[in-house]
């Protein structure tokens, strides 16, 4: 693997310096659902989203808590960039300075780092540069239409469903534990976006336009993963999958990326798996990343 530059590794290790420093540790510990067989479902993660659902804390510092920083906002500056630049070369640098993705990007407040490192206006965070570099490229793509249907699995915080709102005016059905559908919620609505999504409720034969999930589907167990198939994904008429199973799947018992192209086969859907896809930022490369799509 090429050596990265200096500039770039040097960057990332000041982002790591100053997470550890900046982050803050949940001031209650409040219980919450976990879910065997998925890789954050056992972390303080869930615990976080219940306390932001039941309004033991407020969002003023969510994106700062380490229980929400090592699930979501994992990316770092060189990602953030990536992510930039694949936003102005498809010339959409406008969406960098709208003002209701800068509301999106500034809610919770996150670590920024700074907008002539990242190559943008405004100082960002770069997990809300990729949540919106995935929304324009889903779009471009016709893989989301406008008022498109979708379904995501593992939402996070809701970043990816509120700019597939902005972008495409998507709605999106939230697939995830009940506390984290309901933090998500609790995002959208601070964000005027409460009627871009609601909690998925499973049916037998799916037809969303678009099913996509940013690792959390590679970070299941297989039993997992075959109900998300049948309840979710059967059915769909595309789909992107970023896939982390070379680093999760023999820990959670999930399926390789291999074994998932299989899996999606037998359910009638031809995806094809791309591990050098430009939509892969340099820590997805780094960790053998894979973009699965159909």
């Amino acid at each position: 693997m090429k050596r990265r530059p200096i500039t770039d590794r040097l960057q990332d290790r000041l982002w790591t310096i100053r997470a550890q420093r900046k982050g803050a540790d949940m001031p209650s510990a409040p219980g919450g659902v976990s879910l065997a067989g998925s890789i954050s479902g056992e972390m303080a993660w869930p615990s976080a989203c219940t306390a932001l659902a039941d309004g033991v804390i407020t969002s003023a510092r969510f994106r700062r808590l380490r229980a929400v920083m090592e699930v979501v906002e994992t990316l770092g500056p060189c990602d953030g960039r990536h992510h930039a630049r694949l936003i102005r070369a498809a010339g959409h640098e406008e969406w960098l300075e709208r003002p209701e993705v800068l509301a999106l990007d500034s809610w919770g407040n996150p670590l920024l780092w700074p907008a002539v490192l990242l190559g943008t206006p405004h100082p960002m965070a770069p997990t809300s540069l990729r949540y919106l570099s995935h929304a324009l490229w889903l779009r471009d793509e016709g893989m989301i239409g406008e008022k498109a249907h979708v379904a995501e699995i593992g939402v996070g915080y809701g970043g990816l469903v509120a700019m597939n709102a902005l972008v495409s005016q998507a709605r999106t059905s939230i697939v995830d534990l009940p506390d984290v559908q309901r933090a998500a919620m609790t995002m959208l609505t601070e964000n005027s976006l409460a009627n871009a999504a609601d909690p998925a409720v499973a049916v037998s034969h799916p037809a969303f336009d678009c099913v996509i999930s940013n690792y959390a589907f590679t970070e299941l167990s297989t039993a997992w993963q075959d109900r998300m198939l049948k309840e979710f994904i059967a059915g769909s008429r595309h789909g992107m999958i970023l896939s982390n199973a070379r680093v999760f799947s023999q820990q959670i018992g999930g399926r390789s990326n291999e074994q998932l192209l299989a899996a999606l086969a037998e359910h009638g859907i031809e995806a094809t798996c791309h591990a050098d896809h430009p939509l892969l930022s340099p820590s997805d490369r780094a960790c053998g990343s894979a973009l699965i799509r159909w």
